[in-house]
């Protein structure tokens, strides 16, 4: 071969070198991994608050919390029903029959108070209310001689035949040193004679202007009174304890046990 037939044919050769090393240049390029991306920079993840959890015992909490009120008698039909009354006594009574429920008072203990009043004897005693004091006010000087004003008086109030007071207390103990401090009372002036209502301690007193029972059961207090016109002094004990004995089942369950609000003495 001449030498231009040399070159020709190097140069091809040339030619076809660098053609297969492009050509292998462009099958590493293809096989290279592709590069990792991490999740954790491309996805955010959102964060959720943790909702807070509510204690279901509060709600329960705040309702046991909740103190009760006394059980009272909301008429006297409740505490002592008329015709129980006369049915004890064995004839019927004239007059009204009264209902007044009383506030608490924190400082004897005493957290409610009902009383019934049945009933006024004809020429029954009564009680006079406290005549109301005069307001002074600025009046000429009198001249001669004038007859002074008499004071205005309220109507006396009528004796009832029978007055019954349920009462309630804090507790039991209260209850019991009430009926105590009512028994040094009035035990001044009447015969104190122990007796029982209902399986529990009742004490009565027999004096010259009526005749009472007074007892305690759990944090509860019965008072009975009955006028000396309406029962006689022999009589009056029976009577006595029939009444409390009926007052009694008032605030009893049906299988009979007394079960009170807190709340007694007379």
């Amino acid at each position: 071969m001449g030498v231009r037939s040399w070159r020709a044919v190097a140069a091809a050769i040339g030619l076809a070198v660098a053609v297969g090393a492009s050509a292998c240049t462009v099958k590493a390029k293809q096989i290279l991994p592709a590069p990792v991306v991490s999740q954790s920079s491309s996805i955010a993840v959102p964060t959720v608050a943790p909702t807070p959890t509510v204690a279901a015992a509060s709600t329960s909490a705040l309702v046991s919390a909740s103190p009760s009120g006394p059980v009272l008698p909301a008429g006297c039909s409740q505490l002592l029903p008329l015709g129980t009354l006369e049915s004890i006594l064995g004839f019927g009574i004239l007059g009204q029959v009264n209902y007044l429920k009383a506030a608490p008072v924190p400082q004897s203990g005493r957290t409610g108070r009902v009383t019934c009043t049945y009933g006024t004897a004809p020429g029954a005693p009564t009680v006079a209310p406290t005549a109301p004091t005069p307001t002074a006010t600025a009046t000429a000087k009198p001249t001669g001689t004038a007859k002074p004003t008499p004071k205005p008086t309220a109507s006396p109030t009528p004796v009832p035949l029978v007055q019954v007071s349920y009462i309630t207390y804090t507790d039991a103990a209260t209850a019991a040193g009430r009926v105590q401090t009512t028994i040094e009372a009035d035990g001044t002036s009447a015969a104190v004679s122990n007796v029982s209502v209902s399986g529990k301690a009742a004490f009565v007193l027999i004096g010259p202007t009526s005749s009472e029972l007074v007892m305690s059961d759990l944090a509860r207090t019965i008072v009975v009174e009955l006028s000396p016109t309406l029962v006689t002094s022999d009589k009056a004990p029976a009577a006595l304890e029939a009444i409390a004995a009926a007052m009694l089942r008032f605030g009893t369950t049906p299988s009979g046990s007394a079960s009170p609000s807190a709340g007694g003495s007379a």
